[in-house]
C-alpha cells in the first residue's frame, strides 16, 4: 500500500446542508459517515494487497464499524493545497 487517508464526517445537521431546491433526505441508516482511502501503485500492487495475509486484519478492525465498502479505480489525483498555500493550478 503507498497511500492511506481517512476522513470522518460531521454528524448529519439540516442546517448544514441548507440549499434551496436541493434534497438532502437521506435516511439515517444509508449516511455516511467517514471514508478510507487505500492507494496502489499499480494494479498488480492492489491485488497482492487484497489477495494477501493484510487484508484479514483489516477486515476484522472495520467489519464493527461499518455497513458496508465502496471500491472503485481512480485515474488520477489532483492537489489544489499544498503546505496549507491554494495553488495558482493543480498539480497530478
Amino acid at each position: 500500500m503507498k497511500e492511506l487517508r481517512t476522513q470522518t464526517f460531521l454528524s448529519w445537521s439540516e442546517k448544514l446542508w441548507d440549499t434551496p431546491n436541493v434534497a438532502h433526505d437521506t435516511p439515517h441508516d444509508q449516511r455516511f459517515h467517514a471514508s478510507l482511502v487505500l492507494g496502489f501503485s499499480d494494479s498488480a500492487a492492489r491485488d497482492a494487497f487484497f489477495t494477501g495475509n493484510a487484508i484479514e486484519g483489516l477486515t476484522n478492525q472495520l467489519a464493527p464499524l461499518a455497513s458496508e465498502i465502496h471500491a472503485y479505480d481512480v485515474a488520477a489525483a489532483l492537489t489544489f493545497v499544498r503546505n496549507g498555500a491554494i495553488l495558482p493550478r493543480y498539480q497530478e
